[in-house]
């Protein structure tokens, strides 16, 4: 160990890389100190989002991390290398950032509030089958995990390790250790997972029956020994919520209580594959103003849907919206409850008229509205040759007649019925004054009309706006074309 100190103060003189302080060496991001089985990482300087902890520093195998070494620090991920046989009390503690940490695959070792207050650690954590001591309080506090799987050698699990959170009382404003209810531990029978579960009087199930802890896009899940799973939480990965269909093969069949409690969420899209909301399942989710249950879902338990908790009540939010089907489990929720319902699975086909009428060339606009619409909107006329309509509901007429057109959507239809109409003049016969100036004028006119004179020397016409003059005593017949038909108008002209 004396050489070993002096060769690296001879360094220090020469380069002027490290740093030297009561026996620590910082080398970069990381001071070390060196210790029998090599290195001991005892402090993290550096300001990376993501590390990964090197084998070696400086020539020295990392074997350990060191009390305290990264607490309070930002990083938000941490990998370390199978270098590494312990970890040191407090060595993670109160990292508010930290989501996940890859514990590599020789750790033995765990020590006492190793992880305390890692608020956002995730239930993705995987232990090492080389773990064999967790310490007193290593993973309280640790709200976002809400499962652990804890290997067949784990011999020794301290004290409030799993499934505790440490608060002040309202009354005696004494601090204690109080028990999750949202908490599973996974292990196998007869080990110290199971008589740390039994002493702290935690859920546990035993891994060799099937049940197990699943972590997928921030969601956990509990499967259970029927093979199905249910949504246990959700780590506020993103605020739009979709829950699937499986997961890891296994078909998502509920979601538990407390499993969306106080999340921040804006929506939730729930697969129709869930058959059970447990009772407060979204409590305290603020932002979220309504809900769609599918109608798979046959029983929503107490306050699941639509409450916040506060001064020791469950209170309704009076703006809340519960979306599903008639007669659904949503429905029954919603009424025993007294929230505002929106029947959201029932097609329904309105139109804001059920007649109209429309000039021969023109087009007119069904104006038909769908609610819960299933695949796309269809619309047909009955008869062809009077009017055509297209997809989106807009008609074009034909030919004078009247037809029906039909809008259906998921089998649900409305009949909208079209007169069509020819276009007409305001005179069809006319007796005038010679030298006068007269308008004919077209209602119903679709695009350009054109005006021509049965005899130029009697009558004159202008071919665009219809203003025609008597020019001498006789009779002449303006043809007007319009709206691909013809009309006429009989003017009889007179000194």
């Amino acid at each position: 160990m004396k050489k070993l100190i002096s060769f690296l103060i001879a360094v220090i003189v020469i380069t002027g890389v490290f740093s030297f302080d009561a026996g620590a060496l910082r080398v970069g991001e990381y001071e070390i100190s060196a210790v029998d089985s090599g290195a001991e990482i005892i402090a993290y300087n550096g300001n990376s989002s993501a590390i990964a902890i090197p084998e070696t520093i400086n020539g020295l195998t990392v074997t350990g991390i060191g009390e305290k070494a990264f607490k309070n620090s930002p990083v938000k991920s941490v990998k370390l290398p199978d270098t590494v046989k312990y970890i040191s009390d407090s060595a993670f503690a109160e990292m508010n950032n930290l989501t996940d940490i890859d514990l590599g695959n020789s750790l033995e070792t765990i020590g006492n509030t190793a992880f305390y207050n890692c608020v956002k650690l995730t239930s993705a954590l995987e232990f090492p089958a080389s773990l064999k001591k967790i310490g007193e309080s290593a993973f309280e506090n640790c709200w976002d995990m809400t499962y652990a799987d804890i290997p067949a050698g784990v011999e020794e699990i301290g004290y409030c390790a799993f499934g505790f959170y440490y608060e002040q009382d309202v009354l005696d404003k004494k601090y204690y250790d109080y028990k999750r209810s949202d908490f599973k531990l996974f292990g196998y029978s007869g080990t110290a997972a199971e008589s740390y579960a039994n002493a702290h009087k935690l859920d546990f199930y035993d891994m060799i029956t099937g049940v197990k802890g699943v972590s997928f896009k921030g969601m956990d899940f509990f499967i259970n020994s029927d093979g199905a799973a249910e949504l246990n939480a959700y780590n506020d990965v993103s605020a739009d919520l979709i829950i699937p269909e499986t997961v890891e093969g296994y078909t998502v069949k509920s979601i538990g209580a407390y499993a969306l409690f106080n999340s921040a969420i804006k929506s939730v899209m729930i697969s129709k594959t869930v058959e059970e909301i447990g009772e407060w399942a979204f409590e305290g989710c603020k932002n979220l103003k309504s809900i769609t249950v599918p109608p798979t879902v046959k029983t929503i338990k107490e306050c699941a849907l639509g409450y916040y908790y506060e001064d020791g009540f469950n209170r309704p939010y009076l703006d809340f919206v519960i979306c599903g089907a008639p007669g659904s489990g949503a429905k029954e929720y919603a009424d025993k409850y007294e929230f505002e319902f929106d029947d959201v699975y029932t097609t329904f086909v309105t139109l804001k008229k059920s007649l109209g009428f429309v000039y021969v060339k023109g087009t007119l606009n069904v104006n038909a509205s769908v609610k819960n619409p299933v695949g796309k909107t269809t619309y047909t006329t009955a008869d062809k040759t009077i009017a055509k309509v297209s997809s989106k509901g807009v008609i074009t007429a034909k030919k004078a007649g009247k037809t029906k057109i039909t809008v259906m959507n998921n089998g649900v239809k409305k009949t909208f019925t079209v007169t069509v109409k020819n276009p007409y003049l305001n005179k069809t016969a006319a007796t005038i004054k010679a030298g006068k100036i007269y308008t004919l004028k077209i209602t119903g006119k679709v695009g350009k009309a054109k005006f021509t004179s049965g005899n130029t020397n009697i009558v004159k016409v202008n071919s665009s706006n219809g203003k025609y003059k008597g020019l001498r005593k006789g009779k002449a017949v303006i043809t007007v074309k319009t709206n691909g038909i013809t009309l006429k108008c009989k003017v009889t002209v007179k000194v």
